[in-house]
């Protein structure tokens, strides 16, 4: 190393300056280089540096096993799905074990792959130990499009008692509700029991919103069962 004399600094500390650097630079170089490159050496076959700082990513058509990347063995009647990484069996098939198999559809049924077992029965049948078997509507019932429960519902104004549906009693002053299952008091009654009730509106009150209670007059306020002036 040449050293020379700089104006206001020794020139000693100059050169024992310049040599601290030096050898700071000879000894990082080599460590930054072999640990780039051991990384690169770690990575498996058919993978790639993850996204994510650390670690590796197999490449699509590869599943990870452990620490390197295995081959996605797809078998017949099926392909890689938008993982990159997992098979799934074409419509018409269903997985058993490491193949697929096709999907036996019974009578009164047809594909559906929402189903472990791939298929639905149609519309007034119902799965049975693998088969579909129709529906039993009582009288005033009707089917209804749905895998769970019996099959059927109540018409509208019946409502469902054991297997069979009865009709709704609707009291004096009622009508029978939205939903056709129940019934609700006309405005100015409430529901007591199985019966509709006048309601008793206090002097100085007015129906409320809801028809079934009241409410005291603007300057007025609740007490007990009546209104009182404020």
């Amino acid at each position: 190393m040449i050293c020379r004399s700089v104006s206001g600094t020794p020139t000693s500390m100059r050169c024992v300056a310049g040599s601290l650097l030096a050898m700071l630079l000879m000894v990082l170089t080599p460590l930054g280089s072999s640990s780039l490159t051991e990384a690169a050496d770690t990575l498996p076959d058919n993978a790639v540096a993850s996204r994510y700082g650390t670690g590796f990513e197999c490449m699509t058509g590869f599943g990870r096993v452990a620490n390197r990347c295995a081959r996605v063995v797809v078998p017949a009647n099926a392909y890689l799905d938008a993982s990159g990484d997992q098979w799934r069996c074409d419509r018409g098939y269903v997985r058993t074990n490491d193949a697929c198999t096709p999907v036996k559809v019974p009578q009164h049924a047809y594909l559906d792959h929402s189903f472990g077992s791939g298929w639905t029965c149609d519309r007034g049948y119902r799965e049975a130990q693998g088969r579909c078997v129709a529906v039993k509507i009582p009288k005033d019932a009707h089917s209804v499009d749905s895998s769970y429960g019996q099959g059927w519902e109540c018409d509208r104004g019946f409502q469902l008692s054991q297997a069979a549906c009865i009709p709704i009693e609707i009291p004096a002053n009622a009508f029978l509700s939205r939903s056709g299952r129940s019934w609700e008091c006309d405005r100015g009654f409430r529901r007591d029991q199985a019966t509709c009730v006048p309601v008793e509106v206090p002097p100085n009150a007015h129906l409320g919103y809801s028809g079934d209670t009241w409410k005291c007059d603007r300057g007025f306020h609740s007490h007990g069962s009546g209104c009182v002036r404020d």
